[in-house]
Protein backbone atom coordinates (compact mmCIF):
# COMPACT_ATOMS: atom_id res chain seq x y z
CA UNK A 1 0.00 0.00 0.00
CA UNK A 2 1.17 3.23 -0.60
CA UNK A 3 1.04 6.61 1.28
CA UNK A 4 0.43 9.64 0.11
CA UNK A 5 1.50 12.52 3.09
CA UNK A 6 -0.42 14.62 1.37
CA UNK A 7 -3.31 12.44 3.41
CA UNK A 8 -1.60 13.27 6.34
CA UNK A 9 1.73 12.01 8.14
CA UNK A 10 2.94 8.67 8.43
CA UNK A 11 5.20 6.54 10.78
CA UNK A 12 6.93 3.47 9.21
CA UNK A 13 10.01 0.93 10.41
CA UNK A 14 12.04 1.48 7.51
CA UNK A 15 12.57 -2.19 6.03
CA UNK A 16 14.32 -0.69 2.48
CA UNK A 17 14.71 2.95 1.20
CA UNK A 18 15.41 2.43 -2.69
CA UNK A 19 16.32 5.05 -4.87
CA UNK A 20 13.39 5.25 -8.41
CA UNK A 21 12.22 7.35 -11.11
CA UNK A 22 8.75 8.66 -10.89
CA UNK A 23 6.66 11.09 -12.70
CA UNK A 24 8.52 14.27 -11.29
CA UNK A 25 12.01 13.50 -11.10
CA UNK A 26 14.52 11.00 -8.12
CA UNK A 27 12.49 9.82 -5.82
CA UNK A 28 12.91 7.12 -2.94
CA UNK A 29 10.98 4.92 -1.73
CA UNK A 30 11.02 4.19 1.67
CA UNK A 31 8.84 0.73 2.88
CA UNK A 32 8.01 -0.12 6.08
CA UNK A 33 8.44 -3.63 7.52
CA UNK A 34 3.81 -3.24 7.50
CA UNK A 35 4.28 -3.33 3.20
CA UNK A 36 3.54 0.38 3.25
CA UNK A 37 5.29 2.74 0.86
CA UNK A 38 6.45 6.00 1.18
CA UNK A 39 7.41 8.42 -2.07
CA UNK A 40 9.91 11.42 -1.10
CA UNK A 41 11.64 13.53 -3.91
CA UNK A 42 15.13 12.44 -4.13
CA UNK A 43 16.07 16.00 -2.43
CA UNK A 44 14.13 16.47 0.72
CA UNK A 45 14.66 12.68 1.20
CA UNK A 46 18.54 12.99 1.04
CA UNK A 47 18.57 16.62 3.38
CA UNK A 48 16.23 14.86 5.73
CA UNK A 49 18.27 11.68 6.13
CA UNK A 50 21.26 14.11 6.24
CA UNK A 51 19.86 16.14 9.01
CA UNK A 52 19.03 12.98 11.18
CA UNK A 53 22.79 11.49 10.44
CA UNK A 54 21.42 9.08 8.27
CA UNK A 55 21.59 7.60 4.39
CA UNK A 56 19.87 5.26 2.27
CA UNK A 57 21.51 2.27 3.94
CA UNK A 58 21.70 3.17 7.46
CA UNK A 59 17.97 4.01 7.44
CA UNK A 60 16.96 0.85 7.54
CA UNK A 61 15.87 -0.44 10.95
CA UNK A 62 14.92 3.00 11.98
CA UNK A 63 11.67 4.05 13.00
CA UNK A 64 10.99 7.56 10.71
CA UNK A 65 7.75 10.11 11.17
CA UNK A 66 7.33 11.56 7.58
CA UNK A 67 5.13 14.54 6.99
CA UNK A 68 4.66 17.43 5.04
CA UNK A 69 4.03 21.14 5.50
CA UNK A 70 2.59 23.58 3.74
CA UNK A 71 4.36 27.01 3.92
CA UNK A 72 4.01 30.21 1.48
CA UNK A 73 2.23 28.10 -0.97
CA UNK A 74 4.70 25.99 -0.87
CA UNK A 75 5.41 21.86 0.16
CA UNK A 76 8.10 20.95 2.65
CA UNK A 77 8.38 17.48 3.40
CA UNK A 78 9.49 16.71 6.70
CA UNK A 79 11.52 12.78 7.94
CA UNK A 80 11.94 12.95 12.16
CA UNK A 81 12.95 9.97 14.00
CA UNK A 82 10.13 8.26 16.05
CA UNK A 83 10.20 6.52 19.45
CA UNK A 84 12.67 3.88 20.06
CA UNK A 85 11.80 0.82 18.47
CA UNK A 86 8.12 1.40 17.64
CA UNK A 87 6.40 2.04 14.63
CA UNK A 88 4.01 4.78 16.73
CA UNK A 89 4.44 8.36 16.73
CA UNK A 90 5.59 9.31 20.11
CA UNK A 91 2.56 11.58 21.87
CA UNK A 92 2.90 14.98 21.86
CA UNK A 93 4.28 16.71 25.26
CA UNK A 94 2.26 18.46 27.32
CA UNK A 95 3.06 22.11 28.31
CA UNK A 96 1.96 23.69 30.79
CA UNK A 97 0.19 26.87 31.17
CA UNK A 98 2.38 29.46 32.25
CA UNK A 99 0.81 32.71 33.15
CA UNK A 100 1.34 35.58 31.53
CA UNK A 101 3.81 37.73 32.80
CA UNK A 102 2.19 41.39 33.90
CA UNK A 103 2.47 43.86 31.43
CA UNK A 104 4.41 47.39 32.09
CA UNK A 105 2.59 50.48 32.05
CA UNK A 106 2.79 52.20 28.55
CA UNK A 107 4.89 55.30 28.55
CA UNK A 108 3.47 57.30 25.56
CA UNK A 109 5.76 60.15 25.84
CA UNK A 110 9.04 57.55 25.71
CA UNK A 111 7.08 55.59 22.71
CA UNK A 112 7.06 58.93 20.77
CA UNK A 113 10.02 59.81 21.30
CA UNK A 114 11.27 56.35 20.30
CA UNK A 115 9.30 56.70 16.66
CA UNK A 116 10.05 60.20 16.51
CA UNK A 117 13.65 58.97 16.09
CA UNK A 118 13.09 55.49 14.58
CA UNK A 119 11.25 58.08 11.59
CA UNK A 120 14.90 60.41 11.69
CA UNK A 121 16.78 57.29 11.43
CA UNK A 122 14.31 56.02 7.93
CA UNK A 123 14.27 59.62 6.39
CA UNK A 124 18.34 59.34 6.78
CA UNK A 125 18.58 55.62 5.35
CA UNK A 126 16.09 55.19 3.30
CA UNK A 127 15.46 58.84 2.15
CA UNK A 128 18.87 59.70 1.60
CA UNK A 129 19.44 56.29 -0.12
CA UNK A 130 16.47 56.94 -2.67
CA UNK A 131 17.69 60.72 -3.34
CA UNK A 132 20.95 59.64 -4.35
CA UNK A 133 19.79 56.67 -6.66
CA UNK A 134 17.12 58.57 -7.88
CA UNK A 135 14.20 56.17 -6.72
CA UNK A 136 10.92 58.51 -6.23
CA UNK A 137 9.44 57.58 -2.74
CA UNK A 138 6.47 58.92 -0.39
CA UNK A 139 5.72 59.42 3.11
CA UNK A 140 4.06 55.60 3.05
CA UNK A 141 7.67 54.56 2.32
CA UNK A 142 9.16 56.35 4.92
CA UNK A 143 6.54 55.83 7.33
CA UNK A 144 6.61 52.05 6.78
CA UNK A 145 10.46 51.53 7.23
CA UNK A 146 9.74 53.84 10.59
CA UNK A 147 7.08 51.60 11.80
CA UNK A 148 9.19 48.41 11.07
CA UNK A 149 12.44 50.47 13.26
CA UNK A 150 10.14 50.84 16.13
CA UNK A 151 8.61 47.38 16.28
CA UNK A 152 12.12 46.62 15.94
CA UNK A 153 12.94 48.64 19.10
CA UNK A 154 9.98 47.44 20.79
CA UNK A 155 10.76 43.91 21.30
Amino acid sequence: MIHKLANGPCTLEISAAIPSEGNFGPQVCFIGTDGTSVYVNDSPAKRGLERLSLDIDTVIGQTIRFSQVKKDGKTFTNLDRAGEGTAETPPPVAHLAVPAAPKAPVDLAALAVLYSECFSIAMATLGVKCEEAGVPYDAAALQSAAATLFIRACR
